[in-house]
């Protein structure tokens, strides 16, 4: 059986069978979808829907790598959070390999100075607990030491991380 429709294209009058799906317009060549929704049957030019599944598509594929871009970022707050240090005044900051190296000196110079100090201090007293004062001093300078070598250890993890981050952030915004 044949239905009695219009070209959506020029507004030709057209017979199509009640099966076909996709026509040709015989008066403009027009490719053309047949659709069928409750009582009404109707051509749609197929460039149009080309068109507009087109531009869905790469609505999606923008909102896809945006919601990848924003997913990325929230991984990096996360994983820079991981890299933070608190100070004594509960203030928290990313750690540079300067502030590690000055810290490391001010401890050495510090146990340097109590090494010093209670040795010169406890010199003249009896053998005994007075003469345990300055290897204090030693142990201030092996903290300072190890303090400063893991708080720079620490530093180059961060730089290598955030060049990941910035490395993949990059290639997503490419895409």
């Amino acid at each position: 059986m044949l239905e009695s429709l219009t070209c959506n294209s020029c507004g030709a009058p057209m017979q199509v069978p009640e099966s076909a799906r996709f026509v040709k317009c015989n008066h403009c060549g027009a490719q053309l979808a047949v659709r069928r929704e409750r009582d009404v049957t109707f051509t749609e030019a197929v460039d149009k829907l080309t068109e507009t599944t087109k531009s869905l598509s790469d609505q999606v594929s923008r909102l896809t790598a945006n919601q990848e871009i924003a997913d990325l970022d929230r991984q990096w707050e996360l994983q820079r959070n991981d890299f933070m240090i608190t100070g004594k005044n509960g203030r928290s900051h990313l750690p540079t390999e300067g502030t590690a190296m000055v810290g490391g000196v001010v401890a050495v110079v510090f146990g340097g100075f109590w090494t010093v100090m209670a040795f010169a201090i406890t010199s003249r007293s009896p053998l005994g607990m007075a003469k345990i004062f300055p290897l204090f001093g030693l142990v201030f300078i092996a903290v300072g030491i190890f303090g400063a070598m893991h708080a720079s250890n620490k530093a180059s993890e961060y730089k290598r991380a955030k060049r990941r981050y910035e490395s993949e952030r990059a290639r997503l915004k490419r895409k």
